[in-house]
């Protein structure tokens, strides 16, 4: 249970500071495979439409249920669609996304975990005629635990407004 508002704001404030850390990785395709470090080794990264995740359905996008699944789709990314390979070899047209991402909350729970939320837009840019194109609009909806004092996304639900995806989708959201 927490109780001292030093330890309530300190792990507020690494919570955000995770999401912060999120966004950096998954807009720079370079730094990939950093991504699954931000999980704990229980995690779940879930990518669900808002109208199966308000109908409680079980159909997800995408549902990497452990923390190896993350890691796959990190192997998937470099060796079969190419990002830090060669260009001639990639299977999609590169697109650097960019993620504006605000309002964020954080509330911290009495068992220590961190409940965190923002709503967020996801733009691609590096496509053929060079125009930024709106690939996702959602919400993020995740679970922040504190193994060893780090905080590390134990959940990571990605609700998706848009039920139409605008472009390969394999980067994390």
């Amino acid at each position: 249970m927490l109780t001292d508002a030093v330890e309530v704001a300190e792990r507020r404030q690494a919570a955000l500071d995770l999401l912060v850390r999120y966004i950096r990785v998954v807009d720079d395709p370079r730094r990939v495979e950093e991504w699954p470090d931000l999980f704990t080794d229980e995690a779940e990264y879930l990518v669900v439409t808002r109208e199966n995740h308000e109908r409680g359905l079980p159909t997800a996008v995408i549902r990497d249920d452990s923390k190896d699944r993350i890691r796959d789709r990190v192997v998937i990314i470099k060796e079969f669609w190419g990002a830090g390979g060669r260009a001639e070899d990639r299977h999609y047209n590169e697109a650097w996304p960019r993620h504006i991402v605000g309002p964020v909350w954080a509330e911290l729970q009495e068992s220590g975990e961190a409940l965190l939320g923002a709503h967020f837009m996801v733009w691609g840019s590096g496509h053929l005629d060079g125009s930024p194109r709106l690939l996702a609009v959602g919400e993020y909806r995740d679970v922040v635990a504190f193994p060893d004092g780090v905080a590390r996304f134990q959940a990571k639900t990605v609700i998706l407004d848009n039920v139409i995806l605008q472009d390969v989708f394999v980067y994390p959201l």
